[in-house]
This record gives structure tokens, sequence and C-alpha cells, in this order.
């Protein structure tokens, strides 16, 4: 059986503020996160680094991004029209790696994966989270899906 998914790239924007690994406390995580975590499946199966401009000055350097593909599924019956939350990144022992903002528009119908792709530039992490998220293996660390709101065509909203 062919499974079709739609790809779709994202290039976020972000400040040039680095956002320390961890912001999601035990106090800020929704009461329906058990419901939101089953109602959309969130997972990056590939992780790869690349250069995305030559910084000219005093000292030659290149700003670096790593991109994240992702797929999500709707395990629900309804449409999903958007969703946002946070994606952590552990090691297997559980010490933070970074967390990555996520936000996307794009409907996914019921029972249907969708495919996407996040940039996430040198300035968007601290440079210690950055240097780690890129070095680690996704093999070797453990991922962590902690949806903020889930907004169904409907109208409806989980969060």
């Amino acid at each position: 059986m062919e499974k079709s998914i739609a790809l779709v790239t994202f290039l976020l924007t972000f400040t040039t503020v680095p956002v320390p690994a961890q912001t999601t406390s035990a106090t800020s995580v929704s009461p329906n996160l058990a419901v939101m975590q089953k109602a959309l499946r969130f997972w990056v199966y590939e992780k790869s680094t690349d250069v995305i401009s030559d910084v000219s000055g005093l000292f030659d350097s290149k700003s670096q991004k790593i991109t994240l593909k992702c797929e999500l599924k709707n395990k629900t019956g309804q449409e999903i029209h958007g969703v946002r939350g946070i994606l952590r990144f552990t090691t297997l022992f559980g010490e933070e790696i970074a967390d990555i903002y996520i936000e996307s528009t794009d409907a996914i119908p019921p029972g249907q994966v969708i495919g996407v792709n996040w940039d996430v530039p040198t300035d968007r992490l601290t440079p210690d989270a950055f240097d780690k998220l890129k070095k680690a293996k996704l093999d070797q660390i453990k991922q962590t899906w902690y949806p903020r709101m889930i907004v169904f065509t409907d109208g409806t909203i989980l969060k």
C-alpha cells in the first residue's frame, strides 16, 4: 500500500536572541497533554546540518542551520488545521539537548501523514544547545512532542 505524504518546507523566522534550551517546565504543560499527544503524532525521521551563508568581516565564518525532516500524523476523525508546540530533544539518559518551537497551519486530513521540514538557524538556540543538537545522532537521542494547541478545521481547539 502506497503512503502519500505531502512534503512542505518551512523556513521559520526567529529573533537573533538565543533561546535557552530549557523552555518547557512541568508547570507549563497543559492538562490536556495526553489527549493532544494521542490526537497528533509528531516525529523527526532525519536530521542534517548545512551552511546557509558566508559572513564576511574581520573573521570569515559560516552561518549554519539544522534541518529537521518531520512527519505529523492526524490520529483523529477530524481534519487538523493548525498545530503549535515544542519538540524536546534529550539524551537517552534524560539530559536536555534543545527545545524547538514548532508551528504549522497546514491541513492534516483524518488518519493522514504530512511531511514537514524545519530549518533551525544557529541564532535560534544557545551555541551549546545548537552544537549538541548538531552532533547528536537521531538513534542516540529521545524526542518528546509537547503540543500546546491543536486547531481543527471545524473551529474546535485543544489546548
